[in-house]
């Protein structure tokens, strides 16, 4: 009888105190979360001068920053780092244009460092400035290439080969030569070397021959982590390298020492080091990103890439700046990023101006809102009207996007259309503040979604009852957001839309979108 109450009483305790358990378990893993934010974001915000100019060394410490600014969600208020990582993009663009796609000067690993960096910002490496870097690496002669640079590079190859399935499908013989290559070298207590293998070939498919290679770097890791006296550095990759390897480093013992665990021995070396060098930042951060996230930031799948068709020098770069007609007009620095980004075609040869001033037609303008998203084309035609116009594809890309595909009603979409669209696009007619307020807002994944009695920021504008009544939503929407703003006051909701100010208020809504 008393075994029995002995017994009972110890699964009554066990489900009183579980929930706490758990609890706390919860509480932990918050509070370890918001930690690595913290220094993450940390880390990142002080090292975002190593990329204020160009380098090419410092092509993968850029994606890595980049990577951490996304890790530190919403400890990254500091925006400083992003804009340099797409400075740093622009600058890499301006090389390749000014080497009119030569880019034998570069060494392999600078090739493969690009072609991963411009991928994670979904930038198509096989078109940048126009020409493709990935061919760079293509072919017998560049694999030797390659293999005479060192594993370093060979594995920057094979990462670069591997990071989306676009490239992957086309390098098939060249990732054979390299991972064998991968699979043989003798790494001996290179750590470094070991952690790029693992990223290499953390992309591809598991065999036999790779399990086995990665148990007997697992082994080899292990064995380093019971030596004493490693540096930061040497800690960081362990850590990347038990994350690859699908480690539970929180709890497996072989990465405990004297009760700390691996990662917290890092953080706490960290905090307690005032390190800024560049490969050192890359190695801690690769560690923390891979920590903080649980998933490969090298590996982007088969995401629509966009093509930078952009050649634009560093000639034309200057001209734009200070001999253009936009040098001195305020919409100068909305414009020249629009440019250098691709979104706005700009052909130096034919046309040196900008016409900042000139108004902008809706197809323009969806042209404008279209270069900046990664929509995916489509055949499906909603407009009789725009058979003859250049900016046929956009339109019908854009509308099945962001308007056609958001009503599940076939009633509720076409009475959607015809009050707005009716029969006609309208491609060559000049857009309104109003109708702009209308496709931003559609771009913003609204169209379905319409509160069409809120007038709040409207009635700020004396002019607030000009505006037409199914536009009334889409200004409050845009007005409310900073999208747009008045002059003087008034709203002008009818007045036509300028290129200046159709590029203003693009740049405005991508800030927050």
């Amino acid at each position: 009888m008393m075994k029995w109450f002995i017994k009972l009483l110890s699964v009554v305790l066990m489900f009183c105190f579980t929930p706490y358990v758990c609890f706390a378990q919860v509480e932990q893993n918050e509070q370890n979360t918001v930690k690595f934010q913290k220094i993450i974001a940390n880390m990142k915000n002080e090292s975002a001068n190593f990329i204020s100019t160009y380098h090419n060394e410092n092509i993968i410490l850029a994606k890595i920053l980049r990577d951490a600014h996304i890790a530190a969600m919403p400890y990254n208020v500091n925006l400083e780092t992003v804009n340099n990582v797409e400075k740093f993009y622009i600058d890499l663009q301006f090389q390749i244009a000014d080497l009119k796609g030569d880019i034998s000067s570069l060494s392999k690993k600078q090739i493969a460092d690009s072609i991963i960096f411009s991928t994670s910002l979904y930038y198509d490496a096989e078109c940048i400035a126009g020409y493709s870097i990935l061919d760079a690496l293509l072919g017998s002669e560049n694999i030797n290439k390659i293999k005479q640079e060192g594993i370093n590079s060979v594995c920057a190859a094979f990462t670069a080969y591997t990071c989306h399935d676009k490239y992957s499908k086309k390098t098939q013989a060249e990732q054979k030569q390299l991972l064998e290559f991968i699979l043989n070298y003798d790494y001996d207590d290179n750590i470094l070397a070991i952690t790029n293998a693992l990223i290499a070939i953390n992309n591809v498919e598991s065999t036999t021959e790779i399990q086995n290679w990665k148990q007997n770097i697992l082994n080899k890791i292990v064995d380093f982590y019971k030596e004493d006296g490693w540096s930061t550095q040497r800690i960081a990759n362990v850590v990347t390298c038990a994350m690859i390897l699908g480690i539970d480093i929180d709890n497996d013992s072989r990465f405990i020492k004297q009760g700390n665990t691996i990662i917290d021995t890092l953080y706490n070396e960290v905090q307690r080091e005032n390190i800024k060098q560049a490969q050192y930042i890359e190695d801690v951060l690769t560690a923390f990103v891979y920590y903080q996230t649980k998933q490969n930031p090298y590996y982007y799948g088969n995401y629509n890439l966009k093509q930078n068709h952009n050649q634009i020098t560093t000639e034309v770069y200057q001209y734009l700046l200070n001999k253009s007609d936009i040098s001195k007009h305020w919409s100068k620095q909305n414009f020249v990023n629009m440019i250098l980004n691709g979104y706005i075609k700009y052909d130096y040869n034919t046309e040196k101006n900008v016409f900042p001033d000139k108004n902008i037609t809706r197809g323009e303008f969806i042209s404008f809102i279209f270069n900046t998203k990664n929509i995916e084309n489509t055949s499906e035609q909603l407009f009789y009207d725009i058979n003859n116009s250049i900016y046929k594809n956009e339109i019908n890309s854009f509308m099945k996007e962001y308007i056609t595909t958001k009503f599940i009603s076939i009633s509720e979409k076409q009475s959607f259309l015809n009050l707005y669209f009716g029969e006609n696009f309208r491609p060559n007619d000049n857009i309104t503040r109003e109708e702009a307020a209308f496709f931003i807002k559609c771009a913003s994944g609204y169209a379905n979604k319409l509160q069409p009695d809120n007038t709040e920021n409207l009635k700020t504008f004396i002019d607030y009852n000009d505006c037409d009544e199914k536009y009334i939503d889409m200004l409050e929407f845009c007005v409310k957001r900073g999208f747009i703003s008045g002059r003087d006051g008034k709203l002008l909701p009818k007045q036509t839309l300028t290129r200046a100010e159709a590029v203003t208020l693009i740049t405005n809504f991508n800030q927050y979108h």
